[in-house]
């Protein structure tokens, strides 16, 4: 029995709760119940060595390449090393790396901590059959059937045994021979073909479907906006991959943000990009370059016909926003987190935490630290947001990437329910 984990080594991610969880079941049992290949790079790194390294259940092969790591998946599924169930972590990999452990995989690990609106790695494991097991909520919903779904709970010791509890039971009921040959008709079989069944309907023509169904007719030129131009997170790289698809489809295609420098100040950098959102001059003088240049389109201007506002509270600011308004171009916003509603949405763990209406005492909750450059950039994102509230009410389409988003951004964006659509994500 294989078990693969491939996101970000972080507390978000519920890195801590998987590693605590494998120690619980070395200290219940005295070994682990399969293989776990843990792809990744994080915080959270030295937890996972300092609780496995020198230990007969962890290899570290972070130092191998993609083809020396899939060279080794061949090796050990003819050797008997199997018979000795490890931890073999292979640090940050290529996608083609990961798709190619995926094939060897029978379940994908993801017991993210905090509120996903979306579940990209998920869809990933499902489109090569492998079955997810995690916490069942938000934008993972839908990729996590029930017999996988691990109870989530506010108390950290209640979720290690609940996902200890379940990475055995999956193990002592998956692990017949026939499944892990994968032969037809088994109950893992039945798991994978279900799993590439809902993972076939997230295609890039019906997301391109959609998309056309939503641009004015005529659209040639899009703009997309985003605080950051360099690639940070998921959210700057699925700017780019919304970029790369439009352009294959025929679309001039333009990215407006910052090239955040990247390195030791990076931090920094971002939390001071915060109170400098609220006046943003540089940003708002640069937009306005690009969406009102001296001639019009029909005098073989530049303007773009839509503009695409994605992440936009971080650095850009409500000005910049109002610039989109200004110019009278068609425009749309996809929230991609939960920005809207906490200054720090990877700490959104349940929609029980999601206030009716953010004060900013909501938002000063949420910090559990004394750092005051923290409560000074907390004080700002409140008023920003406020601002930016009134301000995105003017954009045309709201996009949300999971339907679970559609009453939050309609009551506490105080959106028409009409003005908003479920664009899901594509693989």
């Amino acid at each position: 029995m294989n078990f693969i984990f491939f996101w970000r080594l972080a507390k978000e991610k519920g890195f801590d709760l998987l590693v605590r969880s494998l120690e619980n079941i070395v200290h219940k049992t005295g070994e682990l119940p399969g293989n776990f290949f843990l792809f990744g790079e994080g915080d959270l790194q030295g937890d996972l060595f300092w609780k496995f390294s020198g230990t007969p259940f962890f290899e570290d092969c972070s130092r191998l390449s993609g083809e020396e790591i899939l060279e080794k998946m061949e090796l050990l599924g003819i050797s008997e090393e199997w018979e000795d169930f490890k931890i073999y972590f292979f640090g940050w990999q290529s996608l083609s790396t990961i798709r190619g452990v995926l094939e060897v995989s029978h379940f994908s690990l993801m017991p993210s901590r905090f509120l996903e609106t979306f579940g990209l790695a998920a869809l990933e494991s499902l489109s090569e059959g492998v079955p997810v097991i995690g916490f069942q909520k938000g934008g993972l919903i839908p990729f996590i059937p029930k017999d996988l779904a691990v109870p989530f709970s506010s108390d950290d010791g209640e979720n290690i045994e609940a996902l200890s509890s379940k990475i055995v039971e999956v193990a002592e009921k998956y692990s017949s021979l026939p499944a892990l040959l994968g032969e037809e008709g088994s109950d893992w079989d039945t798991l994978s073909h279900e799993s590439r069944r809902i993972a076939d309907s997230y295609t890039e023509g019906r997301w391109m479907r959609q998309v056309r169904e939503m641009l004015p007719a005529g659209t040639g030129k899009i703009l997309l906006v985003s605080d950051y131009t360099t690639l940070l997170g998921g959210i700057e790289t699925h700017v780019q991959t919304i970029a790369r698809t439009l352009r294959k489809h025929g679309y001039e295609v333009e990215i407006f943000g910052w090239d955040l420098p990247k390195g030791k100040w990076t931090r920094i950098l971002r939390l001071m990009g915060l109170p400098y959102s609220l006046c943003n001059i540089t940003s708002t003088f640069g937009i306005r370059k690009k969406i009102q240049p001296p001639n019009p389109p029909s005098q073989g201007g530049n303007t773009p016909d839509v503009i695409w506002l994605h992440s936009v509270s971080r650095f850009l600011g409500p000005l910049v926003v109002r610039e989109v308004n200004k110019s009278g171009i068609f425009s749309m916003v996809t929230y991609h987190d939960l920005w809207l509603i906490s200054p720090f949405p990877s700490k959104v763990e349940s929609e029980g935490m999601i206030p009716k209406t953010p004060s900013l005492r909501s938002f000063l909750d949420v910090i559990y630290s004394k750092n005051p450059i923290l409560y000074i950039a907390t004080c700002c994102k409140y008023f920003q947001v406020s601002i930016l509230r009134k301000s995105l009410q003017k954009i045309h389409i709201h996009i949300v990437p999971s339907q679970f988003l559609v009453p939050y951004i309609r009551d506490i964006g105080e959106i028409p329910e009409e003005k908003i659509t479920v664009l899901e994500h594509f693989l």
